[in-house]
């Protein structure tokens, strides 16, 4: 039985490192301050136009064409925290806000790979990484569960150490985990 935990435990670990390994290092630098729009690159532009309700999309478009800037992937628009109605994707999109009376902003934004990955630990991009997060977090379940058997179950010579480490691992958790939210 052991050692079908063992197999499990290494397989999964292996498959599942390089995104173990992209968590880690988002998590890292998130807590440092790096977040998802460091290292991005943002360009604004002021156009002066009579925009008809429903076209401001269309108008973006072409002005972005007519000054050969990059063209965003096609979307469904969408109104987001600033007030910029945007198409596009996590990496690059761009956005159209009303100023006052027929002046508008166009905006173009471009994230770094840090930025890209930092969404993609928070789970804001296509749907398709989230499998992998979600079959991620089931594995890191089964990968500690079968580390405990694997531990608990083969080692017996150091047996009354790894019980102390597992309980001052759990108080440890636990009473900076309370502190940080109090």
């Amino acid at each position: 039985m052991v050692k079908q935990f063992r197999n499990i435990h290494i397989y999964l670990s292996l498959f599942f490192l390089p995104v173990a390994l992209m968590y880690a290092l988002t998590g890292v630098l998130y807590i440092f301050g790096v977040d998802e729009d460091s290292g991005a690159s943002k360009h604004s532009y002021t156009i002066k136009a009579t925009i008809p309700q429903g076209e401001e999309i269309q108008v973006m478009l072409e002005y972005l064409r007519a000054n050969k800037i990059s063209l965003p992937r096609e979307s469904e628009p969408r109104l987001d925290k600033k007030g910029y109605l945007r198409i596009g994707s996590v990496h690059y999109f761009a956005g159209i806000k009303k100023l006052g009376e027929d002046t508008y902003d166009i905006m173009t934004f471009k994230r770094s790979f840090v930025g890209d990955i930092i969404m993609l630990h928070k789970s804001k991009g296509q749907w398709y990484f989230n499998i992998l997060a979600v079959g991620f977090g089931v594995a890191i379940a089964i990968l500690y569960l079968s580390g405990l058997i694997i531990t608990l179950f083969n080692s017996k010579k150091n047996r009354f150490i790894q019980y102390l480490v597992l309980i001052v691992g759990c108080a440890v958790s636990l009473v900076l985990g309370s502190l940080s939210v109090l």
